[in-house]
């Protein structure tokens, strides 16, 4: 069996299709009303004109029997032929089948044939396209038995269903006509935020990313649609401005040691060769740029891994924390040993939580390293480690050189540096924090950083248990 939708064209528009269908439900529940009033009508009609010719027996025989009718023509026939109306014939029937006397206004005779009755009859008839009402009722009056019929031609009744029925046509039509207008104007308004989105996108192809949808005052699905396709141009935007600003960063990064090789490359070639003191020089600078390097991209393919991944909790298994944070204290001790490295671990032995371990660790060496980096003459980092029903928090304070609260919101972006000469000494590329909020952030943790300028600085991370402890 065909579907509906096979019967429409596969090239036809979204606009004329909910025209179409607009129009459809349209006619549909038009003709569906004109129908049942028709025959509500009709119905109504019939029982009618039933009621008055049940009222018209009701006369004709009180009469006749307040009048001791006797079969007597002349005494009764008067009054019926008063009591007659048009499209009407009473007719006096016989215990025989025969016509006693018959009074009729404009319905013949012939159309019916007499028949006398034991009990109440009522029916309907249609000689030669006419359509009868006839009531027919016996009597017994001082010895007379026989039948009165009263037989009604519907005439009137035909011709108003008649006019009914062309009334509903011609709606019908002026229906088909407003029914394609409204749904015309229905398809437009239902499809104006989505024309305005395909107006956006040509604009957007055309003149770039800072084209937006007009949002209107209602709040419907469809303005809530415009509203989710600005905020999906604003995150792309973003995210557009975000690569090219790390393409220029990355670019800069990489121009900066490359230069200082190609420069020392060039000082060899012209004289450095037979000056030893020089040589060696440029080729212990060169090496260091090139170490520098090759740290900057490791830091930069761990970035992009960074950003590319996605955990699933489920896939998970719980790490000791306890365990891990002491291992981990132990091994930057270790290769620390001008610092003081006090941690305060309070958490249970068997607290865990569902966390990858590599990622626990770099997030922890990247926080220890900044602090043993931009240390002064003071060498103590501190370590805290506790939990609440609902978060695991790590505290790393130290007490270096600290960052101007005026620095503070851009610390975690990609290359930023508080004072560049500063961190190119100490082998800094900026990407760390980026790094640990990026690892942070698949697991719904955060990272905040706290700081007095000169004095102290203390980091904070947070992972949400959710269950997962």
């Amino acid at each position: 069996m065909r579907n509906a939708k096979d019967f429409l064209p596969k090239n036809m528009n979204i606009k004329w299709k909910l025209t179409l269908w607009a129009a459809l439900l349209m006619l549909f529940l038009f003709f569906s009303y004109n129908i049942l009033q028709y025959y509500v009508i009709q119905n109504w009609v019939v029982k009618q004109e039933k009621q008055t010719i049940q009222k018209k027996m009701d006369e004709v025989v009180a009469y006749i029997q307040d009048s001791n009718f006797k079969g007597n023509v002349s005494e009764s026939e008067h009054y019926l032929d008063v009591l007659n109306e048009k499209y009407q014939m009473i007719r006096i029937v016989q215990e025989n089948n025969t016509p006693l006397f018959t009074i009729s206004d404009e319905v013949p005779q012939g159309w019916v044939d007499p028949k006398h009755v034991a009990k109440e009859e009522l029916l309907e008839f249609s000689p030669k396209g006419d359509r009868l009402l006839i009531l027919r009722e016996p009597i017994e009056v001082n010895g007379f038995k026989g039948t009165v019929e009263i037989i009604r031609n519907l005439e009137n009744f035909e011709s108003l269903i008649n006019q009914i029925f062309m009334l509903v046509l011609i709606a019908g039509v002026g229906a088909i006509l407003l029914s394609l207008i409204g749904g015309r104007l229905i398809s437009f308004q239902l499809l104006k935020p989505i024309n305005s989105m395909i107006r956006t996108m040509k604009r957007i192809k055309e003149n770039g990313l800072k084209e937006r949808v007009m949002i209107n005052k209602q709040r419907d699905e469809m303005t809530e649609l415009g509203v989710m396709f600005n905020e999906l141009m604003d995150n792309l935007e973003k995210s557009f401005q975000q690569q090219q600003q790390f393409v220029e960063d990355a670019s800069h990064e990489l121009k900066t040691p490359l230069t200082i090789i190609h420069g020392h490359l060039s000082l060899i070639n012209r004289w450095g060769k037979d000056n030893p003191e020089v040589l060696e020089r440029s080729i212990d600078l060169s090496l260091n740029e090139t170490n520098r390097l090759i740290h900057l991209v490791s830091e930069l393919l761990t970035l992009s891994r960074a950003e590319e991944s996605t955990i699933s909790q489920s896939s998970l298994e719980k790490l000791n924390i306890r365990m891990v944070m002491e291992d981990i204290v132990e091994n930057f001790q270790t290769i620390n040993h001008n610092f003081t490295i006090s941690s305060t671990i309070d958490v249970e032995a068997d607290f865990a939580i569902k966390i990858l371990k590599s990622h626990l660790e770099q997030i922890m060496i990247i926080l220890l390293d900044n602090a043993t980096k931009y240390s002064t003459e003071q060498k103590l980092i501190q370590i805290h480690v506790s939990h609440t029903n609902r978060q695991l928090k790590i505290e790393v304070k130290d007490y270096g050189e600290g960052i101007p609260e005026e620095e503070l919101p851009f610390v975690m972006n990609r290359f930023y540096r508080v004072d560049k000469a500063r961190s190119r000494k100490h082998g800094g590329n900026g990407l760390g924090l980026a790094i640990a909020k990026r690892l942070l952030d698949l697991y719904q943790g955060t990272l905040e950083i706290d700081s007095v300028y000169g004095k102290w600085t203390k980091v904070q991370i947070t992972f949400p248990l959710n269950g997962s402890s």
